[in-house]
């Protein structure tokens, strides 16, 4: 079996981050099963980690598209699954649409999971600009009736690169922000709201806090990916294509509108072979 997993970061700005994910990868999924780590086109942010444009609406939804053309590369290319390693869930629906194979989502698949092991999950995460649109993401996928809300983890994403391996002071900072958090919302479950806090925190055996599970995201992600392969193949079950939201588009149509736009330098850069869309 074979995973595309896409990040929202530009893997090459971030060695550290993209050797602790692909390490932990290998440890999450099953014999048998290839992940290939991918991330967006160089050059996509100006700085290495991307809060900066991530906290603006309009931005984000621009740098999404990238996702929508990896969705297709995965499908061109071979592969079984399709996994988006990030919290938003933006263009997830759309993604699906393009495709036939699985896709997943970090977001949609930890807040799922947490669900299962207590009754009221929460978030932390780095960044206090983004708290307003997590809230809405989560609502947006249903999940209102059993989310907790979220909380600043006090350190950032500079504080964990480099330090995943020597990371106690951080590690003890994430415990008392848990603790703080939970005591005040009656949270039962911690999802880490970015995949870098997921990978620092699972790389160094953060795994609860207490009597609170810590949910591994990026792990349950791609265990989903994998379950959906096998139900696949195995009952038949794939994605609805019923509504309007869950039609697939015609190719053809879809490459004339990706040249419309101007759009097929990002989309190849992607990995998408234009003259496979017919």
């Amino acid at each position: 079996m074979r995973i595309w997993h896409q990040g929202l970061v530009v893997m090459d700005d971030v060695l550290d981050y993209r050797t602790a994910l692909e390490k932990h990868i290998k440890n999450a999924v099953r014999p048998g099963t290839e992940v290939v780590v991918h991330g967006l086109i160089p050059g996509t942010y100006t700085r290495d980690y991307p809060i900066g444009d991530l906290q603006h609406g309009s931005f984000s939804y621009i740098h999404h598209t990238q996702t929508l053309a990896a969705a297709v590369a995965a499908q061109q290319q071979g592969f079984d699954a399709y996994a988006m390693g990030f919290l938003s869930s933006g263009l997830l629906q759309e993604a699906r649409s393009l495709v036939e194979i699985p896709v997943v989502c970090y977001g949609e698949a930890a807040c799922h999971f947490a669900s299962f092991y207590g009754q009221r999950f929460g978030m932390i995460r780095f960044a206090p600009e983004l708290i307003r649109r997590t809230e809405d993401i989560v609502r947006g996928m249903g999940f209102e009736k059993n989310f907790a809300g979220v909380a600043p983890a006090g350190f950032t994403y500079q504080d964990i690169f480099g330090k995943f391996e020597n990371a106690g002071a951080t590690i003890d900072r994430f415990k008392e922000t848990v603790r703080r958090f939970v005591k005040e919302t009656g949270a039962d479950v911690i999802i880490p709201g970015e995949m870098p806090m997921n990978v620092f925190l699972a790389s160094n055996g953060v795994n609860r806090v207490d009597d609170v599970p810590i949910v591994d995201g990026m792990a349950v992600t791609l265990l989903l990916a994998e379950m959906m392969v096998d139900m696949r193949e195995r009952l038949g079950l794939f994605h609805s294509r019923h509504g309007q939201a869950n039609m697939e588009p015609p190719q053809k149509r879809l490459r004339q509108i990706v040249e419309f736009y101007g759009m097929e330098k990002i989309w190849q850069a992607m990995g998408v072979d234009p003259s496979a869309m017919t």
